[in-house]
């Protein structure tokens, strides 16, 4: 073959095989592309496909004031387009609600719908009414009425669950500080609808705490450690304790347990004119692993 012409093949050659390694190169780029889901942003879909649908359930809650006297509701998010999506919500309420969290983001495949469960709750002396937490995402909202009404006191006398503030040096993640002030103190109901457990294992002192607005007149403390069927109080319950109230800036101790094997202690003490109660947690049964607390009362006498 004369050489120009040899030339000219080698060039055909070569533009024929940069032209295919381009077009791979497309081709990859596309199947890259269509895995990758869409992005559902607040202000509207970048594809008029992707839509994801909000809605509540229930679609109207009641819960009374308190910390530990809300409840929750479910934020219903799907994706009805035909692609996968990345999809951001956003949850707003006015002050007389407190929401545990204002924002949702979450993968939602074609067809699914991912459920976000959220507490609620009202401070102490919101006025009764019902007031709208509102949940948007891209283009859906929806709104849920919450019915808020005051919380009535304890028939029993047990201040504990009229407290303004509940807290805890730590709580386990598979528990709410507020299952040890929720009025059951029925362990074998335990880590399954009440009971607080501290979040780090063999390390004291553990402390909880209720506080209240207004000075209490407290003379008898109860604290109903674990004592089920399953975990008895004498290898699983709370060993050592301190019951202390708040005296101006300072914490004074009134009452001392030590050697505990019982699932319920009373401790009683001349009546004290306090805003807060602490229980100070020192040691446990069974290795001293955790502080477990099915519920606590705080008394007059």
């Amino acid at each position: 073959m004369p050489r120009k012409a040899q030339r000219y093949s080698m060039g055909v050659i070569a533009r024929i095989r940069r032209h295919a390694r381009l077009f791979g190169l497309i081709a990859v780029l596309a199947v890259v592309s269509v895995a990758q889901p869409i992005y559902a942003l607040a202000q509207g879909d970048r594809n008029g496909d992707a839509t994801v649908s909000v809605a509540t359930d229930p679609a109207r809650l009641d819960i009374q004031t308190g910390q530990c006297d809300g409840g929750s509701f479910t934020v219903k998010l799907t994706n009805t387009s035909r692609d996968a999506v990345y999809a951001d919500a956003t949850l707003s309420a006015p002050p007389e609600l407190q929401l545990q969290r204002t924002t949702i983001s979450t993968y939602l495949p074609a067809g699914y719908t991912r459920d976000v469960v959220i507490p609620v709750t009202s401070p102490l002396g919101t006025a009764t009414g019902t007031y709208p937490v509102t949940v948007a995402s891209g283009r859906s909202t929806a709104t849920l009425p919450v019915s808020v009404t005051a919380s009535s006191p304890d028939a029993s006398g047990n201040l504990a669950l009229s407290a303004t503030k509940v807290s805890a040096s730590s709580t386990h993640q598979s528990f709410r500080v507020c299952g040890a002030v929720d009025g059951d103190a029925d362990s074998e109901h335990w880590s399954t609808s009440t009971g607080w457990n501290d979040g780090n294992s063999k390390v004291w002192p553990d402390w909880y705490e209720v506080r209240w607005d207004t000075p209490q007149t407290i003379g008898r403390a109860d604290l109903y450690t674990l004592n089920s069927t399953r975990y008895p109080a004498a290898t699983n319950g709370l060993k050592d304790w301190d019951v202390q109230v708040l005296s101006g800036t300072e914490w004074q101790t009134v009452a001392s347990v030590r050697g505990n094997a019982e699932g319920l202690v009373s401790s009683t003490f001349t009546p004290v004119q306090t805003t807060a109660v602490r229980f100070l947690l020192l040691a446990g049964n069974g290795a001293n692993d955790y502080s477990r607390i099915v519920e606590l009362g705080a008394f007059a006498a």
